[in-house]
């Protein structure tokens, strides 16, 4: 299993391309006001929603991986999947991720 350093998004965004490859973070940014495209422009999600968002983002090599869960967690319940960068449904996700069996049947148990 992988062990993630926690960090604020703050701290995060100030790291060097170099640090931030070096090893894998555990990234929380709290108060994340959604921006909804509208058209060509953009609009501040929260303004539509009324709330803020925080998220909690799994970053391994600079890049969005997790493999033991979902790489992005939503305050509002959504859940992303991601390996390497790359987003999968739940279940490409399940069949791809480095895991043995027992604890894949944890997670689909915990997130399905």
């Amino acid at each position: 299993m992988i062990k993630y350093t926690n960090i604020s998004y703050e701290k995060f965004i100030n790291l060097s391309d170099e640090e931030r490859k070096a090893k894998p973070y555990f990234v929380e940014e709290q108060n994340f006001y959604p921006w909804i495209p509208l058209g060509r422009n953009y609009i501040l999600g929260s303004i539509s929603y009324g709330s803020n968002i925080n998220i909690s983002t799994y970053l391994l090599n600079d890049v969005l991986h997790k493999e033991d869960g979902p790489a992005k967690i939503y305050s509002n319940g959504i859940k992303l999947w991601y390996l390497n960068g790359k987003n999968y449904s739940f279940e490409e996700w399940l069949k791809l991720t480095p895991i043995s069996d027992e604890e894949k049947i944890l997670i689909k148990l915990k997130y399905s």
